[in-house]
């Protein structure tokens, strides 16, 4: 295991190049902070998420109202471990190696103070990696498994000599990115980004 640093990335366009097209069909649920903030509920997984828009944020949406939602996860803080055994082994944490919890959403203390923010509180395993360069910075690409699902993380750190590898399990806090569409703006109109058998 070795714990993750705090990186910050600049909220780039250019992340939702480094892969091909594969939304979320969501749900809006409300305007965080209007054009800047939104929650929704993906639909597959069926989880809350706030997100930090890129591009043109969608207006007159309902309450309900079906999107298509490109998501991007940048790593903030965490843990890392070898596979599934190291994780059960040395983790302090009692949750699933696969995990998921939308911590910007909500005040586990109600705290009546809390301001939401785009990021979650999550562990998935491994399934792809590609080391990028980036603005003169090496980071990586990242295809991140919960629950049958590919999260697509872009990480500044590689975890030294270890390096990242398929397998691995990551869990940690994360920077949520989208960029929105009404599924009549894009190709894909049944938005889901399963793992493919």
């Amino acid at each position: 295991m070795k714990d993750g640093i705090i990186y910050v990335f600049p909220e780039e366009e250019e992340f939702f190049t480094w892969w091909e097209p594969q939304p979320y069909l969501c749900e809006h649920e409300r305007w965080v902070k209007w054009g800047k903030m939104h929650k929704v509920w993906l639909l597959n997984p069926n989880v809350p998420i706030n997100y930090a828009v890129v591009g043109e944020p969608l207006r007159g949406l309902k309450k309900q109202e079906e999107l298509n939602v490109e998501l991007r996860f940048l790593f903030l803080e965490g843990e890392f471990f070898k596979d599934e055994a190291e994780y059960y082994r040395e983790s302090k944490s009692n949750m699933a190696a696969e995990s998921y919890i939308p911590s910007g959403t909500f005040s586990p203390t109600n705290d009546p103070d809390f301001v939401e923010t785009p990021t979650v509180l999550m562990g998935g395993t491994v399934v792809g990696v590609e080391e990028m360069q980036w603005q003169d910075e090496r980071v990586f690409k990242i295809d991140l498994r919960f629950d049958g699902h590919i999260f697509r993380v872009i990480a500044q750190d590689g975890f030294g000599d270890l390096g990242i590898h398929v397998g691995n399990i990551i869990r940690g806090f994360f920077h949520v990115l989208g960029r929105e569409a009404r599924p009549s703006e894009n190709t894909s109109q049944t938005a889901s980004n399963e793992v493919k058998a």
